[in-house]
């Protein structure tokens, strides 16, 4: 019944509830509310509740009463409406506030344009008779500010006029009002009536609570369970074993392999996978990771989602939890319905969003940075726009960052047809072009480097476009001028246009990154310089003639200092080093700078000398007279130098074809490096006697194209000085092995120890074609040459230090190694590596015993000074070599290595190389035959044995617990070299009557395999001396030979060296004198 419902709105427009003797669900209440009751029958007809009409027993109760008091409440007056006055204001106050703030704002107006000062007519009067008036840009502009406020306020008064003709039919527009106002009251009533039953279907639930269960609970408490509910015989399942585990996951891997291979269609992104661990991983490069697995051995079954990692950074793993559980059930729901295509779309779509989100992210985090108020950045949905230079005018610059939905038109930078991706959209200048250049790097995201590269792009398009442009002028297309152009597709800063403006002055163009201002940059100050003495000197021509005379020397020699500063060349001042430029240049020379450079030796400096006659460059000596004194630097009015010398180097400041840029200056600071290097070595060449070098002096000079020419002397060890020959360990050969030429070439600067590289190449007069795998690559400063045919020597100093000295020592060690090289290979011997200072050999039998030969050489080294005049006045050498030879474990010469080097280093024996070599020949049997015996004397108390090596060639045996010494040496019997072996007891021979008489009789008196019996002693021969040594070693070991246990054994002293009456041969004799002992 509406009309009951809206009667009792309120004035808020909510339902009042009824009170308690009101009706309740359509049924009224006869005591209390009958009048009401009454009204409702008989404006809406009888009322029936639950089917039976509620109003009869009333009626015929009170049939007269209730019509009667119906009619009594009928209203007589019409209803009226609220009337809405809220928000409404008098029109005029409206017309009242604009024309105060018109007149505000013009008078504000006035009082500005006063201030503006315009300048006086000329008063010129045009063709038809008319002024033109002043048609300044002061007084334009005075003129325009007024008329933009007439038509602002124009407008507004056109508005008020409209208000005006509306506002006379205001009354019946209030009208309508309030009735609106009416009709959205009973609306809210009505809504507020649904509300209200809606409340109270929903609080009676809560009294349709049942009544608690207190049996149950009883029992609960009591017995801990309920009887009455049923039992399901669920068992947990028993947990699975390691083997187990690896079966169930041996089995997963195995269905999931069958169901890629045969059953389930794997769209093309996905077809890179790998199976294990009871999941499949599959991988989309740059993208993600997704591990997958099966729960069911049915082909038709879901995959189920384990894990996924992303696989571009910066990226960060999926947190756990909340959002983890929702992007598992995506996931298994998209399985379950699209299959793994479905599930590749989905995750696709997310990583391509992310990865618009990240770029989002770091454009912001660049305009917070040093890109502030440079880029504007915005994101639409799932399009990044960032725009570049937004302070230039005219059309805007920007790149849209967006997914492409795969279906390509040509584009050569999208990938595989069907699928999106990542896709720019460039507008450059307003206008659409190309992204295909733009590099993007999929897999590490970087917003920077994508805006560098694409500024980049956009500055090389219009440096190019400008190069086009100004090639098509005749200055640059006959080439009088040039024009080059540097561009880069991903630094900005890198990308120039170089115009020559003059012979001697350019102008360099770039694009400023960030703003995109042009910038131009010349040195034109020499002009200006030129330009203010023009017209300060006009008096005199000869002044005139001076003055430019001046300049041009001197913007010559500016010129070299201004492009050689920045590559280390510094200029001194002359006073610094007291050289007086009149005595040491010849004359006409008009302006000199004296540079030097940190890699530089401190007693050389460069200068550059500039006539009307010729430009040069010089090389200045400041020679010292004491190496050992380091006194301040260039400190040349002490005592400590000698007078200075000074050599052209080069004819020209800066070859003519070149022009004078940062690599000429480059290149001219390299080659006055390298001819200083050269210099400084012919310098030293010619202070030495009877030394003869090419070129002279006075054509050592830089070429034309500023490379540093190769200096040539000859060479003879034997023709050297006393002073500079090497002391060798043996006798050297007569002939020397090289040629007589050797070329000594600068080859750059080192980059670590800021050293300049000197090679010296030299021709061997026998090719020695096993050389080349020879020389080991741990030693740079040798290297192989021609096949074996040549050499070069790789040396290290500061520019202006001469590498004579050390060179002449590398060059006689290079023919000690080369002679014990030839020895080695006359010797039957491998060698296995050779360098300068270690030469590593195989010998013996199938080369299976290995040793080395290292020399070191004692003397200056390349940083030391060696002055000529004070080493050539001297006799003794300045360099001694030292030779030592070495073993591996293994080798059986260990026993007889520190006689061996001992050996070697004497130096007025008549042993040498080849002896040595030819002793490990001769020793080897025997040695080995020792190695077999001493491991063995482990077995028995009386199989103990001691071997005393005393030379290469003597040996002495002791057997302690036997009391028998026997005494071996290499000796000469019947023209042959033999060992002989003979008792060392002496007068010694207590207890021991049964050894003696056994070893005379198994050994003295009997022969074998290579060995006879002497009666006295044994001898063997080099080869079978193994065997002499095993029976030996045999017979002292039978068991019927017994000393008596009670006779306490002495310490035994080591026996002095015998006297063998047998000839020795005397180049073994010599192979040293001190005794070494060995034992084991």
């Amino acid at each position: 019944m509406p009309g009951v419902v809206m009667d009792n709105v309120n004035i808020e427009g909510s339902v009042r509830r009824p009170g308690l003797n009101e009706a309740r669900n359509g049924v009224p209440n006869a005591f209390d509310n009958a009048d009401k009751f009454g009204q409702l029958s008989d404006m809406n007809g009888s009322v029936h509740v639950n089917g039976a009409s509620s109003g009869i027993a009333a009626s015929n109760q009170h049939p007269r009463t209730l019509a009667d008091k119906a009619g009594e409440i009928v209203p007589t007056s019409p209803f009226k409406l609220p009337h809405i006055t809220q928000g409404f204001f008098p029109f005029g106050t409206l017309v009242n506030r604009s024309v105060q703030e018109c007149w505000n704002e013009l008078s504000e107006l006035i009082t500005e344009l006063a201030t503006i000062q315009v300048p006086a007519s000329g008063g010129s009067i045009s063709t038809n008779g008319k002024p033109a008036g002043n048609q300044s840009s002061e007084n334009v502009h005075k003129k325009l500010r007024l008329l933009d406020f007439a038509h602002a306020k124009r407008a507004e008064f056109i508005k008020l006029l409209v208000l005006s003709q509306w506002s006379r039919q205001a009354a019946d527009v209030s009208r309508l009002i309030d009735i609106q106002g009416f009709i959205r009251t009973r609306h809210q009533s009505y809504d507020a009536a649904l509300q209200y039953v809606g409340e109270v279907k929903r609080d009676l639930v809560r009294a349709q609570v049942a009544n608690p269960d207190l049996k149950t609970a009883v029992e609960v408490l009591s017995k801990g369970r309920v009887a009455s509910l049923p039992d399901l015989g669920y068992k947990p399942p028993t947990p699975l074993t390691a083997r187990a585990t690896l079966k169930k996951l041996l089995k997963l891997n195995r269905i999931i392999s069958v169901r890629l291979a045969l059953h389930d269609s794997v769209p093309p992104p996905l077809r890179n996978y790998r199976v294990h661990d009871g999941r499949v991983t599959f991988t989309i490069s740059g993208e993600f990771e997704l591990d997958l697995s099966v729960a069911e051995e049915s082909k038709t079954s879901q995959f189920f989602f384990v894990d996924i990692r992303f696989l571009f950074s910066p990226s960060s793993p999926i947190p756990k939890g909340r959002i983890f559980n929702e992007l598992d059930g995506k996931i298994n729901d998209l399985l379950r319905d699209d299959g793994l295509t479905g599930c590749f779309q989905f995750l696709h779509g997310l990583v391509l969003t992310n990865k618009i989100n990240i770029l989002f992210k770091q454009a912001v985090d660049l305009s917070r940075g040093l890109w502030a108020d440079a880029l504007r950045i915005e994101l639409l949905h799932r399009t990044l726009v960032v725009q570049y230079w937004p302070q230039r005018s005219g059309p805007k610059s920007w790149l849209e960052i967006g997914v492409k939905s795969g279906q390509r038109g040509g584009s050569s930078s999208d990938p595989t047809p069907g699928i999106s991706h990542l896709g720019l959209r460039w507008m450059r200048d307003g206008q659409q072009v190309s992204s295909d250049a733009i590099r993007v790097n999929p897999g590490d995201l970087s917003m920077e480097l994508i805006l560098r590269s694409v500024i980049a792009l956009h500055t090389s398009h219009l440096l190019s476009t400008a190069f086009t442009t100004l090639k098509k002028h005749v200055l640059f297309s006959n080439h009088t001028l040039s024009l080059q152009a540097q561009l880069s597709p991903t630094e900005p800063g890198d990308c120039r246009l170089d115009v020559q403006l003059t012979a001697s002055r350019s102008l360099r163009v770039s694009i400023e990154p960030m703003s995109g201002s042009i910038t131009m940059c010349g040195t034109p100050h020499v002009l200006e310089r030129l330009d203010g003495d023009r017209g300060l000197y006009k008096s005199s021509i000869e002044e005139i003639l001076s003055r430019v005379a001046r300049l041009r020397c001197i913007t010559a020699v500016d010129e070299i200092d201004s492009g050689t500063k920045a590559l280390g060349l510094e200029p001194v001042n002359q006073r610094v080093l007291g050289l007086d430029p009149r005595k040491l240049f010849p004359p006409g020379v008009m302006r000199t700078a004296f540079f030097t450079h940190r890699l530089w030796n401190r007693h050389w400096v460069a200068a550059a000398t500039s006539s009307m006659d010729g430009d040069r460059w010089w090389l200045v000596q400041l020679r010292p007279t004491e190496p050992t004194k380091m006194g301040p630097f260039y400190s040349i009015g002490d005592h400590s130098v000698g007078a200075p010398q000074a050599h052209v180097v080069s004819e020209t400041l800066v070859p003519p074809q070149r022009r004078l840029n940062y690599t000429t200056c480059a290149e001219l600071v390299h080659g006055l490096t390298g001819i200083l290097a050269i210099h400084a070595n012919a310098r030293y060449l010619a202070d030495l006697p009877a030394m003869n070098f090419w070129p002279t002096f006075k054509e050592l000079q830089l070429e034309t194209d500023l490379t540093v020419p190769d200096l040539l002397f000859n060479y003879s060890s034997s023709a050297l000085p006393p002073a500079f020959r090497v002391t060798l360990p043996f006798e050297a050969k007569k002939e020397s092995q090289f040629k007589e030429m050797i070329r000594l070439v600068f080859h750059g600067i080192d980059s670590q120890t800021r050293s300049v590289i000197m090679m010296a190449h030299g021709s061997l007069k026998t090719r020695i074609k096993s050389l080349i795998p020879l020389v080991s690559n741990a030693d740079p400063s040798l290297i192989i040459e021609d096949r074996g045919s040549g050499f070069a020597l790789r040396l290290l100093v500061p520019a202006g230090h001469s590498v004579v000295a050390c060179l002449f020592e590398l060059l006689q060690r290079l023919e000690c190694v080369l002679s014990i090289l030839q020895s080695l290979i006359r010797k039957g011997m491998e060698p296995r590596s050779l360098s300068l200072s270690r030469i590593d050999f195989a010998y013996g039998p199938e080369k299976k015993f290995s040793a080395f030969f290292d020399m070191s050489a004692k003397g200056p080294s390349l940083s030391d000074y060696v002055d000529v005049a004070d080493v050539i006045s001297k006799t003794t050498p300045l360099f001694q070599l030292k030779l030592g030879i070495k073993f591996e474990s293994s080798s059986p010469h260990r026993r007889i290595q520190e006689p061996l080097t001992v050996a070697l280093n004497q130096r007025f024996t008549e042993t040498c190389v080849e002896s040595t070599l030819q002793l490990l020949a001769t020793t080897l049997p025997l040695l080995r035959s020792l190695d077999q015996i001493t491991p063995q004397s482990n077995q028995t108390d009386l199989s103990i044995v001691q071997v005393i090596a005393r030379k290469p060639t003597v040996y002495l045996i002791h057997y302690p617990r036997l009391r028998s010494r026997f005494h071996l040496s290499a000796v000469m019997h019947q023209d042959q070299l033999v060992w002989m072996l003979r008792d060392a007891n002496g007068m010694d021979q207590a207890d021991r009557g049964q050894v003696a008489a056994f070893i005379q009789e198994k050994l003295y008196q009997s022969k074998g395999d290579g060995w006879n019996g002497l009666g006295d002693g044994a001898v063997a021969s080099i080869s079978k001396v193994g065997n002499l040594i095993l029976e030996l070693h045999e017979c002292l070991n039978a068991p019927h030979l017994q000393l008596d246990k009670e006779v306490g054994v002495k310490p035994e002293q080591i026996p002095k060296q015998l006297h063998i009456k047998g000839p020795t041969s005397n180049a073994l004799q010599t192979m040293g004198n001190t005794d070494v002992i060995t034992i084991d």
